[in-house]
């Protein structure tokens, strides 16, 4: 026998039996076993407590109202949630949001415009007392919306808390226990918000939405924030741009809303800048647009790799009206034609979306050179002739629909405008790459709206005055809106967007005059025998093929001179007979000739 069998052996074990021979009884088990189960049972209790707290708790977090606040001109609301994501941010419906990384508790905290006092507003721009007045209220105003809002959010969060607790235990103690330890959950997110709150967070928004695609709003962002002194001027500053954001939509004219009104969006000179269909259809998305028109220059040199960007046309979910303009091919054309939502027209009329529209392609192709100067005068009469063909088109239109007239004319170059004049209400335009209205032109009640470029020009000409140090060229489009039983067109928003990274965004708004023009054709205006060269006819819907459009004989060659056969000029003045860059007589299409120095596309 080993030694441990030994030991076990000699080791006194219990006893078989009792003196009186009956079983022994068994050993309790040690003093700790009975515990075990109850703290199982007690944890698992703790646990459900937890769940049914919180569960409670998001039920009254989702009841808690927003708080209303007026900063200056502005009527907003501040909301506090629990959140992962922690920023500030202010809601601008309907062109998107901006955020701010303000702080690092898990709290999110919502701004929501509501409306804009509109005369509050305006005072704000031309009152440097009250500019001061914002600066000295804002920040006060919305701490304290904010600071009422927390409370709401403790006390709610209690609330629930503390009765879904007490409904589901029948337990007072555990109810008020649940109720407390959320009020102090919730102050402790507070505070954590209020400590690690940063003011340098408005010099670096972050933007959703249709300002997301701009990546602007209303001059305010880390390109202009950066600049000032203090929390007080910067948050006094975005309350001001944001109102003049909202100035641009105070109110349809009388008698009309947005259930009888038909909104087109007017864009222009795109020049493979994707950018632009990105912003068409952020606005599509928040303005409930019926119809985009493009005047043309959605291209610049024509080539197959920039016409496979037009597909991105079939995307937009909306109707696209389209005429070529001098940089646009017969293949960029007959690329857009094919999107499922696009019309392309050439001396031809459709009915789009409510309105009956008439359109022309440009009659040059000057897709290799900007001046189009080797065009010179064949350039400049085969503008004119087409204008005049077109004119005669709509003419014949409304004498055989008296009741269904032509509603607008689409004109890539405004410079000639004599075919178009009172023979139709509204024309609209490119080229010019600045934008520009003028009602009732020459008298002859046709209104006359050229809008810059959606584009910023970017493949024509765009980057060269960034590369000369001075500013961008603008993203431009025009919003209009007629009245959908009259197709009057009643107002008018420009929204300006700054080029190339620059931060702003501006959207102004114009109503139209009450009083109908007569229209009128000019002394001057009546279309000319023998106008139109046979080369130059377009067919209805047939379009010219490249080839037989007018084009630089030789786009590198020298300006002509007076021995050539044609005029010379200053290429600075504008008064060739093409007029100013790219065949543009920035005089005429402007009103006045401050823009005549543009470059146009």
């Amino acid at each position: 026998m080993t030694v441990p069998e030994e030991e076990a052996a000699n080791t006194p074990g219990p006893p078989s039996t009792t003196p009186d021979g009956s079983a022994p009884a068994q050993q309790s088990a040690p003093a700790q076993e009975p515990s075990s189960p109850r703290r199982g049972r007690r944890a698992l209790s703790v646990l459900t407590t937890v769940l049914v707290g919180v569960l409670g708790a998001m039920v009254g977090l989702l009841l808690v109202p927003s708080t209303p606040v007026d900063v200056g001109p502005l009527h907003a609301t501040v909301h506090l949630r629990p959140s992962l994501d922690s920023a500030t941010v202010l809601l601008l419906p309907p062109v998107g949001e901006v955020a701010f990384d303000s702080h690092t508790a898990p709290v999110r905290i919502e701004a929501t415009v509501q409306s804009v006092d509109i005369e509050k507003a305006q005072d704000l721009f031309t009152s440097m007392e009250g500019l001061r007045e914002l600066q000295r209220t804002a920040p006060e105003a919305i701490t304290a919306a904010a600071a009422q809002n927390a409370v709401l959010n403790a006390l709610f969060a209690a609330a629930g808390a503390g009765l879904a607790v007490g409904l589901t235990f029948r337990r007072v103690r555990r109810a008020l226990i649940a109720a407390g330890s959320t009020v102090a959950v919730v102050g402790v997110s507070v505070g954590a918000t209020a400590v690690t709150f940063s003011p340098h967070s408005l010099a670096q928004p972050r933007f959703e939405g249709l300002l997301s695609q701009a990546a602007y709003i209303a001059d305010l962002g880390q390109g202009k924030a950066i600049d000032y002194q203090n929390y007080r001027d910067t948050l006094a500053e975005f309350v001001g741009q944001v109102s003049a954001l909202y100035i641009a939509a105070d109110s349809l004219p009388a008698g009309l809303d947005r259930e009888n009104v038909i909104t087109v969006l007017h864009v222009s000179d795109i020049h493979d800048n994707p950018q632009a269909y990105d912003v068409i259809d952020q606005l599509n998305g928040q303005f409930d647009i019926d119809l985009v028109i493009d005047t043309g220059d959605i291209v610049s040199w024509g080539t197959p790799l920039e016409n496979e960007l037009l597909h991105r046309i079939g995307s937009l979910d909306v109707p696209y009206v389209y005429i070529s303009g001098n940089h646009d091919g017969q293949a960029a054309a007959e690329v857009i034609e094919s999107q499922p939502n696009a019309t392309v027209l050439d001396n031809e009329i459709e009915e789009v979306a409510g309105l009956t529209i008439a359109g022309i392609g440009d009659p040059r192709f000057a897709a290799d050179d900007d001046s189009d100067a080797g065009g010179w005068r064949e350039g400049d009469q085969a503008v004119i002739a087409s204008v005049f063909q077109l004119g005669e088109t709509i003419e014949a239109h409304n004498a055989e629909n008296p009741d269904n007239p032509v509603d607008i004319a689409l004109i890539h170059d405004p410079t000639k405008p004599e075919g178009m004049l009172g023979r139709v209400p509204l024309v609209l335009s490119g080229h010019m790459h600045t934008s520009s209205v003028e009602q009732d032109r020459e008298g002859s009640g046709t209104e006359w709206m050229t809008v810059g470029s959606t584009g910023g020009a970017l493949a024509s000409g765009g980057v060269q005055p960034v590369l000369r140090g001075e500013d961008p060229l603008d993203l431009t489009a025009r919003m209009l809106y007629f009245d959908a039983e009259t197709k009057r067109l009643v107002a008018y928003d420009d929204i300006v967007m700054g080029g190339l990274g620059l931060v702003s965004v501006s959207i102004q708004r114009a109503q139209e005059s009450r009083e109908e023009l007569e229209l009128t054709i000019p002394e001057g205006a009546e279309t000319p025998e023998g106008t139109i060269p046979p080369e130059q006819e377009v067919e209805p819907g047939e379009g010219l093929p490249d080839e037989d459009r007018v084009t630089p004989t030789d786009p590198i060659s020298p300006l002509p001179s007076d021995g050539g056969g044609a005029e010379s000029r200053d290429p600075q003045d504008g008064t060739d007979g093409q007029g100013g860059a790219d065949g543009q007589d920035g005089a005429d299409a402007q009103g006045g000739g401050e823009d005549a120095e543009q470059r146009a596309g």
